[in-house]
């Protein structure tokens, strides 16, 4: 499928990007939009000219959403995030720290912040950049060295290990805030080789070796928090959100043996591991993932 970078000049204003969401509206060709646009666009109107196309949404995310939420603009930004999922859209955050930083006092507390705000959203993705940073009364040079990793572990974890279906899902049981969780991963990176600056890329790496470091990771959190009851339905929700996830991008098929039921884990009593794991009965099973005509599906193999 092409996919088709929307220029600038398209959305630079509200009315610019709704004649021309209108325009290619009408051309029925199967093309990926691809738009970068401020979240000030989003809207009732704006959602339901989006629906019409097949396109993904890059949300610019400004400094005023780092000082916390005083002014309320945190809650009309989540309002505005609620509008884009109730639609069913794909869509995902863009943030460069150092023209925020341009702007306000910008902390490693602001920056950890803002990123819990940013994934309780659920992007699909997270394009986080801080190359413009400089240090300052609150920020060091270690500092930005720190928030370079953290940024290289976020975009790791989250975007690159596709990561949205089940993130806060498999956090929750560890009762510890994603930039925590993800504080600790950029360590774990450091450790293992495969952080910024490594020579590891996370962009290149297939999906199948990013989901590898993630599964490590987790199952360390869970040990540390003293939960491995709860680790097998975990693996088994990232493994089976990954296989699809691979089944819609690259359209290939993966087997899996599972310890739980693809129908139990896509079931709303999964949203809480710990009572799953408790309640429901362990089911090992092999199935095939595989794209078909509707999208990604599954198979029992006997």
């Amino acid at each position: 499928m092409e996919t088709t970078r929307v220029p600038a000049s398209e959305t630079a204003t509200k009315q610019k990007l709704l004649d021309y969401i209108k325009r290619v509206s009408q051309e029925q060709q199967e093309i990926l939009y691809e738009f970068e646009l401020p979240s000030a666009f989003i809207d009732k109107e704006t959602v339901s000219a989006f629906s019409t196309l097949f396109c993904s949404l890059d949300i610019e995310v400004t400094e005023d959403l780092c000082a916390g939420d005083d002014t309320g603009k945190n809650k009309a930004f989540a309002r505005k995030c609620a509008l884009l999922n109730e639609a069913g859209l794909v869509f995902g955050f863009v943030f460069d720290a150092g023209v925020a930083q341009q702007k306000i006092q910008l902390s490693i507390k602001k920056i950890r912040s803002l990123i819990d705000f940013m994934l309780e959203q659920y992007p699909n993705h997270v394009q986080l950049e801080c190359d413009g940073l400089r240090p300052s009364a609150v920020l060091s040079t270690q500092d930005i060295k720190t928030v370079r990793a953290f940024f290289y572990a976020v975009e790791t974890f989250y975007t690159y290990g596709r990561a949205v279906p089940w993130f806060l899902t498999v956090l929750e049981p560890l009762k510890i805030r994603p930039s925590v969780f993800l504080s600790d991963f950029a360590e774990w990176q450091r450790c293992n080789n495969c952080g910024a600056g490594s020579g590891f890329s996370a962009e290149d790496a297939p999906h199948t070796e990013i989901e590898k470091m993630l599964l490590n990771f987790v199952k360390l959190k869970y040990e540390e928090k003293k939960l491995p009851y709860v680790y097998p339905a975990a693996e088994d929700m990232i493994r089976l959100h990954g296989a699809f996830a691979r089944a819609s991008a690259e359209q290939t098929e993966t087997v899996l043996d599972l310890s739980y039921l693809p129908d139990d884990l896509f079931s709303p009593y999964a949203q809480d591991l710990r009572l799953f794991a408790s309640e429901v009965c362990m089911e090992s099973c092999t199935v095939k993932v595989f794209s078909g005509r509707e999208g990604p599906d599954f198979s029992y193999i006997n």
